[in-house]
C-alpha cells in the first residue's frame, strides 16, 4: 500500500533505532491494529533527493522473494519516505563478521555455505526480473539471527536506493555503490558522465548523475557488477580480507586463496571474480554450483588453529560503512522527535505516554540520557558550593566578568570556504554582487554577525535556506478591535501602503518580550505599560519568499505572533492612541518614517487585504545546517594558515580528527582573531539554577560515557553554544 495521504504514525508506533545510514534510519514499529512488529527505514530528504527515493519505494513494493525484505507499506512525511519492512533483528553480515574479528575466529568456509546460496537467490531473483542492485555488500543483508553460522539463519537483501532497471540488451552507463565492491568495468575512465539520472550517489562513489564532467573512452556494465561484489564479499566472508586493495590490484591481480579455503569454495568464488565481464558467472550458475550444496564438509577445511597466531591481518572492521556524521544523526532524530510531538499535537489520544512529563525539578536528584553520555544532577545546598573556587562566584546570582583584556572576536568564515559550502547545496554564489543583489562577503557579515542564519529546509534535497527571526504583534483594543499598519510616509514625500501587523526583526540579543517591547517603543511610539501581552499562548508561523538581495536562496521569516491587549483608563491616553469608541488611530514615528496606525474589526482587515487568520506551523522542517570541516578540508584550512599539522596526534595533542569532530558537533570553532592569529574558541553557557526555598543549587555531579567510563566533577550545567 503507497499511503499518499496517510502518515507513519496514523498506522504504526515508534519503538527504537535499528540501524543509521548515509540513506537515513531505520526503526522498529508496531502496527497500532494487529500489533505485528516491522521495521521502518525512513530515508532522509535532505540526503536523497526524492524522485531517487520514489524509484526505490516503486521497485520494492514489485520485489517477493523469501531472500528480499518484504514492503509492507509506503508512507510520505514531510521530512522522510517512510518503507515499512520486515524487521530483523541479527543485525547485518558485516557485524557478524566484525565479531568474529574481534574474538579472533574466521568462518570456516562450510558454514558460509547456506549464507552464500541465499545471498545469491536474492541476487538472481533481481536479476531474473531485470533489475541491477549495484550496492551488494555486507551491510545490506538482513540477518534473523545473530549467529551467522546456523544453518537456520535467515537473510534478505535490503537498500535498493542505488537499484536500476536494466532492459535486456541494454547497458550501464554510471557507476555507484561502494567503492572496495567495484568491478574492473568501475575502473580506469579518465572522465565520468551521468547517461542514466535514476542512480543515487552513494558514500565512496565516485561522481554519479548531475556531475558536469564529459565522457572520456567510457566503460559500460551490467548485471554481472552484483556477481563480482557477491564475490568480494564471499572471499571477505571465508577470510576477513577484500581480496584487492586499490584499483590496480583490481584490474590485473591473481585471487590467491588461504589453505583453509576448501578448491570447489575458491573456484567458485573465483568464478565471481573473472575480470573480463563475458567469462564472469551469473547469479544463477552460482546457484548450481556443486560447492552450495552443502555436502563437501572435510576436516581439511576446518581452521587449524595455528593459523590463528601466525594471522595478524583480520580486519573484519573494514567492511563496515563509514560512520554517519554526529549532526546529521542528531538532525534526524530532532525531526522524528517533531514528527512524533506534531502527531500527538493533531491527535493527543494516539499516544499520551509519548508526551514528555518535566518532572526533574521535583527530585533530589536524576539523570539524563544523551546520545553520548550518561548525565548525573543533584541539588546541592549553597553555602557548600561556595567552598569551590570554580562555584563561588555564582552564589549570588551575579557573575564575575573579566575585563583585564580584550574580548576575543573571530573575523567572518572564510569566504573560499563560506562559498564551497554555499555551491555544495546548489547556491549559485556567481550572481551574488550582481546588479542590486548582496555580495558573498555581505552574506558571511551578516551570518557571522547573527543577523540571519543558513538552515536546512529537510522537506527538501539539499535546500538551503536565510532564516531570518520576525515578531509580530496582533494588538486589540478594549472594543475588540484590531491594529493594523496601513501605510508608511517617509519625509522625501514617498508614500507606501503596508497593511499589515506591526512587527519587527529580532535581535540577536533579544528574547520575544524584549523584541514585543521595542516595537511598541520605538515602531508605534506606545507606552509598554499600557499592553498585556499574553507571552504563554505564541503562535510560531514560517513564510518562505523570493530574497532579490541573495538569489537563488530562499529566505524564511520565522513569525513569533503575540497576542496582547492595549488598556487605559487615562482620557488623554485614549484620545491620543484611538482607544475611544469613535476613535479610530493615530501616526507614529521612526527614523524618518511616519506610519499610519489604525484600529478596525477583524472583518474590516480581511477586506483591506491585512493578513489576520494566522496558522501555526506545527512542525518546522528547518533544521541546523552543517557546519565545520571534515579533517581533508581542515588539513588544508590550518596549512593554509600555517599551522604545523605534523604536531596534532602526538604528545596527547588531539589528533586532526578529533578536532575535526568537534567542529561538526558544534563545540568549537576555528578562525582568526583580529591580528590574524589561528585560535580555536569554545564558547560555554552556564545555567545557575537556585532553589531559594531550600537554599540549593542545582549540579551535574557525575557524567558516564560509552565504555562505562566515568567522570566525577561538580559543575554546573553547562554545554557549548553553537557557533552559528
Amino acid at each position: 500500500v503507497t499511503a499518499l495521504q496517510s502518515r507513519l504514525l496514523d498506522h504504526y508506533k515508534l519503538g527504537g533505532v535499528l540501524g543509521e545510514g548515509s540513506f537515513g534510519v531505520v526503526w522498529s514499529c508496531d502496527h497500532i491494529i494487529t500489533g505485528e512488529e516491522h521495521a521502518v527505514k525512513m530515508v532522509d530528504k535532505v540526503e536523497t533527493p526524492l524522485k531517487d527515493i520514489m524509484r526505490e519505494a516503486e521497485l520494492i513494493r514489485t520485489l517477493d522473494h523469501p531472500n528480499i525484505v518484504k514492503c509492507f507499506g509506503i508512507f510520505f512525511d514531510n521530512c522522510f519516505v517512510c518503507i515499512v519492512m520486515d524487521k530483523f533483528v541479527g543485525g547485518d553480515v558485516v557485524q557478524a563478521l566484525q565479531e568474529r574479528t574481534r574474538a579472533e575466529r574466521i568462518f570456516p568456509d562450510h558454514t558460509m555455505v547456506h549464507v552464500t546460496r541465499q545471498m545469491a537467490a536474492a541476487i538472481e531473483y533481481v536479476h531474473s526480473r531485470n533489475v541491477v542492485h549495484r550496492d551488494i555488500k555486507g551491510d545490506n543483508f538482513l540477518m534473523d539471527r545473530t549467529d551467522l553460522t546456523c544453518s537456520q539463519c535467515k537473510l534478505a537483501l535490503t537498500d535498493f536506493g542505488t537499484a536500476c532497471r536494466l532492459e535486456p540488451g541494454r547497458r550501464l552507463h554510471a557507476e555507484c555503490g561502494t567503492q572496495p565492491f567495484w568491478s574492473p568495468e568501475f575502473l580506469g575512465v579518465a572522465n565520468w558522465t551521468i547517461l542514466d539520472p535514476s542512480c543515487r550517489q552513494a558514500s565512496g562513489t565516485r561522481p554519479c548523475e548531475g556531475s558536469t564532467q564529459t565522457v572520456s573512452a567510457l566503460k559500460t556494465c551490467n548485471d554481472e557488477v552484483d556477481v563480482w561484489a557477491l564475490g568480494v564479499l564471499t572471499f571477505g566472508l571465508v577470510t576477513t580480507k577484500f581480496p584487492f586493495k586499490g584499483e590496480g590490484e583490481v584490474r590485473s591481480k591473481q585471487i590467491l586463496f588461504p589453505p583453509y579455503v576448501h578448491d570447489e569454495c575458491a573456484e567458485m568464488i573465483s568464478m565471481m571474480l573473472k575480470k573480463e565481464e563475458g567469462q564472469r558467472a551469473s547469479a544463477a550458475d552460482i546457484l548450481r554450483h556443486p560447492w552450495l550444496d552443502g555436502t563437501r564438509k572435510t576436516t581439511t577445511m576446518l581452521l587449524q588453529t595455528s593459523f590463528l597466531s601466525e594471522n595478524s591481518g583480520l580486519d573484519g572492521e573494514s567492511f563496515q560503512e563509514a560512520e554517519v556524521d554526529h549532526e546529521v544523526t542528531r538532525r534526524r532524530l530532532s525531526l522524528i522527535d517533531r514528527m512524533q510531538q506534531e502527531h500527538l499535537t493533531m491527535d493527543p489520544a494516539a499516544n499520551p505516554t509519548a508526551s514528555r512529563r518535566l518532572m526533574n525539578h521535583t527530585k533530589n536528584q536524576f539523570f539524563i540520557q544523551t546520545q553520548d553520555a550518561t548525565l548525573y544532577y543533584k541539588w546541592i545546598p549553597s553555602n557548600l558550593l561556595r567552598k569551590q573556587n570554580s562555584l563561588h562566584r555564582f552564589m549570588d546570582g551575579q557573575t564575575e566578568t573579566d575585563h583585564s583584556g580584550e574580548c576575543l572576536s573571530l573575523s567572518p568564515p572564510d569566504v573560499q570556504l563560506f562559498d564551497k559550502f554555499l555551491r555544495e547545496h546548489n547556491i549559485e554564489t556567481a550572481k551574488f554582487g550582481v546588479d542590486r543583489a548582496k555580495s558573498l562577503q555581505a552574506l558571511a557579515a551578516e551570518v557571522h554577525s547573527g543577523a540571519s542564519r543558513l538552515m536546512l529546509d529537510a522537506a527538501n534535497y539539499k535546500k538551503l535556506v536565510r532564516v531570518v527571526d520576525v515578531v509580530v504583534l496582533k494588538l486589540y483594543d478594549e472594543q475588540d478591535r484590531l491594529l493594523v499598519d496601513m501605510e508608511e510616509h517617509f519625509s522625501d514625500g514617498r508614500r507606501r501602503p503596508t497593511r499589515r501587523l506591526p512587527g519587527s526583526k529580532k535581535e540577536t540579543t533579544e528574547n520575544i518580550r524584549q523584541t514585543a517591547e521595542r516595537i511598541l517603543e520605538e515602531t508605534l511610539n506606545l507606552d509598554p505599560a499600557l499592553v498585556s501581552f499574553n507571552l504563554h499562548l505564541v503562535i510560531n508561523q514560517e513564510e518562505e519568499l523570493d530574497s532579490p538581495s541573495y538569489p537563488g536562496l530562499h529566505t524564511v521569516y520565522r513569525k513569533e505572533i503575540v497576542t496582547g491587549t492595549v488598556e487605559s483608563e487615562d482620557a488623554e491616553l485614549q484620545k491620543k492612541f484611538g482607544l475611544g469608541v469613535d476613535a479610530t488611530g493615530w501616526r507614529a514615528s521612526e527614523r524618518g518614517c511616519t506610519r499610519l496606525l489604525q484600529w478596525m474589526t477583524e472583518e474590516e482587515a480581511v477586506a483591506a487585504y491585512v493578513k489576520v487568520d494566522v496558522e501555526s506551523s506545527v512542525s518546522s522542517s528547518l533544521v541546523q545546517a552543517p557546519i565545520g570541516l571534515k579533517e581533508e578540508e581542515l588539513t588544508a584550512y590550518l596549512t593554509e594558515l600555517k599551522v604545523d599539522v605534523s604536531q596534532y596526534g602526538r604528545q596527547g595533542a588531539k589528533t586532526l580528527k578529533q578536532l575535526s569532530d568537534e567542529l561538526v558537533k558544534g563545540e568549537v570553532q576555528v578562525g582568526t582573531d583580529k591580528n590574524g592569529v589561528p585560535v580555536v574558541v569554545s564558547e560555554v553557557v552556564n545555567l545557575c539554577i537556585h532553589d531559594p526555598m531550600r537554599c540549593e543549587m542545582l549540579c551535574q555531579y557525575k557524567q558516564l560515557g560509552s565504555g562505562d567510563c566515568a567522570y566525577e566533577h561538580l559543575s554546573l550545567p553547562c554545554t557549548t553554544r553553537r557557533p552559528d
